[in-house]
């Protein structure tokens, strides 16, 4: 039986828990509210769509479809990276169906912002409920990224990089388009090895292989770690949802990497 001390403490370490959260929240800017959301008349219509390609192409604003620790683990990434987008002209590759994209706008505060989508149907979806003047999406691949050279001023790519073949490529296309001194921004996860959980990725990162690869086309400005804090899943390695700079001492409790880049032209 605990004693009545033992409980008091307990509660006490919670309550600890739950203070040290909030204010790291509020210091990464993170929010527990979607920067987007479907007030009137939720599209009922594209909810097929969704749930169907849920794995690759949630709308992350979709608490109501889908669950809200891994929607908030997305828009994380895009809030952070809103910290770089200021009065720049940014392009999102494999932006799905636009919800970062408008992030990076209304957050972010970016002068434009491009969503490069390979899938037709998230296109159309992004098109349709993130698109403004401000805001425009364009259907391609980040193989053949239509656009000119020195175009961006920031690049973001969040879980990309592990879905394509062709690495180097797929670089060099990132530094083509962007302006000398732009930043690429990415993600990737952290050695995931469940094919349940990655069906689509054809190679797997840890700290050391990803920076061997990025530092080959870019200087690496910083990499953090992203936790979700999502329960019973190894991948989180039991940590609260955060971003904090990666070290030689916590890479292996990342849930996934976030890296900062610089394009040295």
């Amino acid at each position: 039986m605990n004693s009545p001390f033992k409980i008091k403490e307990n509660i006490l370490i919670k309550k600890i828990k739950k203070i040290i959260k909030k204010f790291i929240c509020k210091m990464l800017n993170l929010q527990d509210k979607p920067v987007f959301e479907f007030t009137i008349g939720m599209p009922a219509d594209n909810d097929a769509f969704l749930i169907k390609n849920k794995i690759e192409r949630m709308d992350a604003n979709r608490y109501d479809l889908f669950n809200k620790t891994r929607c908030d683990f997305h828009t994380d990434r895009y809030r952070f990276a809103s910290e770089y987008t200021e009065d720049k002209i940014c392009i999102d590759c494999a932006s799905g169906t636009g919800y970062g994209a408008d992030i990076l706008y209304k957050l972010g505060r970016a002068k434009k912002v491009y969503g490069l989508e390979i899938n037709k149907e998230a296109y159309e979806y992004a098109k349709k409920y993130y698109a403004s003047k401000n805001v425009d999406f364009v259907n391609g691949s980040i193989l053949d990224i239509p656009f000119k050279d020195n175009t961006f001023d920031v690049f973001t790519s969040f879980e990309t990089i592990e879905h394509v073949e062709n690495e180097d490529l797929q670089l060099s296309e990132v530094k083509r388009v962007l302006k000398n001194g732009g930043l690429y921004i990415l993600s990737t996860p952290n050695d995931w090895n469940n094919d349940k959980i990655n069906p689509y990725h054809v190679r797997r990162y840890n700290y050391n292989s990803l920076k061997n690869t990025l530092s080959k086309s870019f200087e690496i400005i910083k990499i953090y770690n992203q936790n979700s804090g999502t329960e019973n899943r190894a991948e989180n390695n039991n940590m609260p949802r955060m971003i904090y700079k990666t070290t030689e001492e916590n890479h292996h409790l990342a849930e996934c990497f976030i890296a900062v880049c610089r394009c040295n032209k």
